[in-house]
């Protein structure tokens, strides 16, 4: 029998695990997932799959249309003091587009490392002149765990001369202004994922010009060609090339700022056993014993 309760507050489905009244739980914060390791009778499992932070700049909005202000935000970024100060160490920098645990993924040679005075230089060579109307917008209900994440980014962009708001949007809003109107110009999500575990599938599904969630409006040809060439390539070697050549061409372009990829986490009473991961993130209850 499974009795499945709504606890929207992450604190209470923390409380209900630790007194027995529950016994499996998702969805808690880093930080609460962290406390519960060397618990009695509790278990966190964990593993990389496909859950990602990253900052979208939307290219048909400036200034995130100018290539050089997205660069200047990639060097801008602490990816270091997000894992520690927003995952707890539960998290690693995202080096490309697609996650990492999938078939085809490759290391861009274009990578962008933490660099404050080149994020300055690229800002100033871009022409850009902030006046302060800049917002990064974010999920508000998401405000226990991103809410870390993206007081660091603010802090770091100011850190380059950019001033940017912190705009909370209900979830309600933010998918129909990012997925149907398109038209968030900077945002943080960590909740967009390919489930087809392929980084060709990633690469249609975000980045192919039209593409069903293109939320940045991004397109570039090299992609799109090389895409089309590979679609039905049956050789894996040569299906991989192509996905490598795309791979660094959306980091040339940051087509997005990949910032980290993040562990998917459950926790549970050490007499439940069969927790499984699946690519949609969703627990199987059939897989389930207790």
């Amino acid at each position: 029998k499974i009795v499945l309760r709504k606890v929207p507050q992450a604190a209470n489905r923390l409380a209900a695990l630790r007194t027995g009244a529950a016994q499996l739980t998702e969805r808690l914060t880093p930080k609460q997932f962290a406390s519960l390791k060397g618990v009695k009778n509790v278990s966190v499992g964990s593993v990389v799959g496909n859950e990602s932070l990253f900052l979208n700049m939307n290219y048909k909005i400036a200034p995130w249309d100018n290539i050089k202000v997205r660069q200047a935000v990639a060097h801008a970024i602490n990816y270091d003091k997000i894992i520690k100060n927003a995952y707890y160490g539960q998290a690693k920098k995202w080096k490309s587009h697609v996650p990492s645990t999938y078939p085809g993924y490759s290391v861009p040679k274009t990578q962008y490392s933490y660099d404050p005075a080149k994020a300055k230089a690229l800002l100033a060579a871009s022409g850009y002149k902030d006046d302060g109307s800049l917002k990064l917008t974010y999920v508000a209900e998401k405000e226990s765990t991103l809410g870390p994440a993206v007081t660091q980014i603010k802090a770091d962009l100011k850190a380059i001369g950019l001033n940017v708001q912190l705009d909370p949007l209900p979830q309600t809003q933010f998918g129909d202004r990012q997925l149907t109107k398109r038209d968030l110009p900077f945002a943080v999500n960590d909740q967009e994922k390919p489930i087809g575990v392929d980084a060709g599938y990633a690469t249609y599904l975000f980045f192919i010009t039209g593409g069903l969630n293109n939320m940045d409006n991004y397109s570039n040809k090299v992609v799109d060609d090389t895409y089309k060439a590979i679609a039905t390539e049956a050789d894996t070697a040569k299906r991989n090339a192509g996905l490598a050549v795309i791979q660094e061409q959306l980091a040339k372009d940051v087509a997005w700022v990949p910032v980290v990829e993040f562990a998917t986490q459950w926790a549970f009473s050490k007499k439940l056993t069969g927790i499984t991961w699946h690519p949609d993130n969703c627990v199987r209850f059939f897989d389930l014993k207790i």
